[in-house]
């Protein structure tokens, strides 16, 4: 879909919450025009446009949806916009209004600091696809290592020597990277990679999963350590910055967000 130019006019609220960061803001648009990426089903979906540059720490992105749902009689229906990141948590319930037999979101700006997950009808809006510039998949490949157990959550970052894995910023081999989930109270978890990328500032960019017990679940009543540790793959020579993003499913549905940052240099 071609890229369009949105003019909007903003109307009626405009809502801002300053300790999070968040400003929503109702928009009324002069005629209909398409957002330029859509998720969902045949069911309900959910349509946005990022307006922020890759070097901005605040995203705007447009945001309207619908739902298809022919067999309730109400008139308006509620839902959530959701963000989250960093052990914080907004949520803010919007009005779907009937038109037909869908219930539609009138579009709307949502302002936000970059790096936490957004979520809109529990549908995960991608909008670091946009904001920033991929240069490339990395190869990598996940790898057997035993660690010490730590309680809290975050990074190991190194290299395999003759000694085994050695923690170091300065990486002459293969970097080693592990994602720690910290002391879970049961067993059940189970970290996941869903993307490692390289951004055009050199930054790493690493998408990871830890799926919780589910609901009903039988799990081992025992502390557990979960872990996940990867090779990085084919680095050239140079300084990089990682950043690793641990997003936390419950039965499907996004619960947390934990966010990590480290650099090194491959000599």
């Amino acid at each position: 879909m071609k890229k369009k130019v949105i003019v909007v006019i903003v109307i009626v609220i405009s809502s801002f919450l300053s300790a999070f960061h968040v400003n929503y803001t109702e928009l009324a648009v002069p005629e209909s025009f398409a957002l330029e990426q859509s998720i969902g089903s045949k069911t309900k979906n959910v349509s946005f446009s990022v307006l922020s540059r890759s070097d901005s720490d605040i995203v705007n992105v447009i945001i309207s949806g619908w739902l298809f749902d022919p067999g309730n009689d109400e008139q308006e229906l509620e839902v959530s916009i959701q963000l989250t990141g960093n052990g914080e948590y907004y949520e803010r319930r919007i009005a779907m209004v009937r038109e037909g037999m869908y219930y539609v979101i009138d579009p709307f700006l949502l302002s936000f600091e970059s790096g936490y997950s957004l979520a809109v009808m529990e549908l995960r809006i991608d909008y670091r696809s946009q904001l920033e510039v991929k240069v490339k998949d990395l190869k990598y490949e996940s790898v057997s290592l035993q660690t010490d157990r730590r309680s809290d959550p975050g990074l190991l970052l190194g290299e395999i020597r003759e000694q085994g894995f050695v923690e170091t910023r300065t990486i002459s081999g293969e970097a080693i990277l592990i994602i720690e989930a910290g002391e879970k109270p049961t067993g059940g978890y189970d970290i996941g990679i869903r993307s490692v990328s390289l951004l055009e500032d050199n930054t790493i960019e690493v998408t990871a999963e830890l799926q919780l017990p589910g609901s009903g679940d039988f799990v081992t009543q025992a502390f557990t350590y979960p872990n996940k540790a990867i090779k990085i793959m084919d680095l050239q020579a140079g300084a990089y910055r990682l950043s690793v993003r641990l997003e936390s499913l419950k039965d499907g549905e996004l619960v947390e967000t934990a966010l990590f940052n480290t650099s090194f240099s491959v000599e």
